[in-house]
């Protein structure tokens, strides 16, 4: 299969050939779960933990109270507890990461 390739051209420069753009994956990806523990302060610190290791920035929201990676209080302040629906919110470069171990936390599967 022949690939198409951009090319173009800027004063003072030779032409330059581009491959295509590879497609990357997003920098923010959201999803909702329902929580099979209850997200008290051991387990907000591991979710801050994980936003630190990976470089990015985790949200929860629930109902019409949201909590982010950059507050532990905002996130226990949320009362998470068990069965409760949760929208996760991950913001960074490594959120397939950081979505796989916050989901095993949420999950109650966590080995941390």
């Amino acid at each position: 299969m022949k690939k198409n390739k951009l090319a173009y051209k800027n004063e003072g420069m030779e032409n330059i050939t581009i491959d295509p753009v590879i497609p990357t994956l997003a920098t923010v990806i959201s999803f909702m779960l329902v929580s099979k523990v209850k997200l008290c302060f051991r387990e907000c610190s591991k979710i801050i933990k994980i936003a630190e290791e990976t470089g990015c920035i985790i949200e929860i929201a629930s109902g019409t109270k949201s909590g982010t990676s950059e507050s532990i209080l905002s996130l226990v302040n949320l009362g998470i507890t068990v069965d409760k629906s949760l929208v996760l919110t991950i913001k960074g470069t490594k959120n397939q990461e950081a979505l796989k171990r916050v989901s095993k936390i949420i999950n109650g599967t966590s080995e941390e």
